[in-house]
């Protein structure tokens, strides 16, 4: 059996995939499938009306598929297509990014993969590292020499990963680790809630249409207990998150106001 799918968004290039993919495998058996290019804000998208291919491809010494898909379709194809049965996790990460917050988390595709696995009853962890704007200009994370800016947070991940394997969490679907740049392995950790603001204007006009502006980070007016403030603080932020869209507690408010106008 299968220890661990493992996948991204990045695709098996970034810097942030084979070193965990390395470490994982000195604790698991895993079996890697990720997109064969970078597949960002694309949240749990599922491609339709294309044929998805699949393909052997090497890095260092381990073997990956590669799909020229999603990353909710490499969890997919690799639950149902790859694997003889479900493993005991997905792991999906370390992202090139920090998926912070509402409404990076709902359109990560890194979270998205998580997502996809969870909604198939699978355990699931994404990964995520904050790059700073200034840093991620001048670097070209898809460089191998480059992987060992990841190495800690891979450490981490599997430690998170030992951690969440084999554990029941009632409501929990899936579990989102945030950590800093450059996290120190004996960074504090924090248990979060995600932090609820707006994108604000994320599209520009440019040659006769508009191209999206990856939003900057508002570290002003910080709130405790956030995913956001305690990347701010140099913590690894582990969000339980539920995949409940029904609000209980609201059900007689709502139907009371509907049905007394309908």
């Amino acid at each position: 059996m299968t220890d661990i799918l493992l996948t991204n968004d990045d695709g098996y290039k970034s810097a942030g995939f084979l070193p965990l993919l390395k470490e994982l495998s000195k604790e698991f058996s895993v079996v890697a499938v990720t997109p064969d290019r970078e597949k960002s804000w694309i949240g749990k998208a599922v491609t339709t009306k294309k044929i998805l291919k699949l393909k052997k491809v090497k890095r260092r010494s381990f073997d990956i598929f590669a799909i020229n898909g999603t990353p909710a379709d490499c969890v997919q194809i690799g639950l149902y297509n790859i694997l003889d049965s479900f493993p005991k996790m997905v792991v999906s990460g370390i992202n090139q990014g920090s998926n912070v917050g509402h409404a990076r988390i709902l359109s990560s595709g890194t979270v998205g993969a998580a997502i996809e696995a969870s909604i198939e009853g699978a355990r699931a962890l994404a990964s995520s590292v904050r790059i700073p704007r200034e840093i991620k200009k001048t670097l070209n994370l898809f460089d191998e020499k480059n992987y060992t800016i990841f190495e800690n947070a891979a450490k981490i991940t599997v430690k998170l990963a030992k951690i969440l394997i084999d554990k029941e969490f009632g409501d929990v679907d899936l579990f989102s680790a945030n950590m800093p740049f450059d996290v120190p392995l004996d960074a504090e950790l924090e248990i979060t809630k995600p932090f609820k603001e707006p994108y604000g204007k994320i599209f520009y006009e440019k040659e006769g249409g508009f191209l999206l502006s990856t939003p900057s980070l508002d570290f002003r007016n910080l709130k405790n207990g956030t995913d956001l403030k305690a990347v701010y603080d140099r913590k690894i932020s582990i969000t339980p998150i539920s995949l409940d869209l029904f609000k209980e507690d609201s059900v007689k408010t709502v139907e009371k106001l509907i049905k007394n106008q309908w």
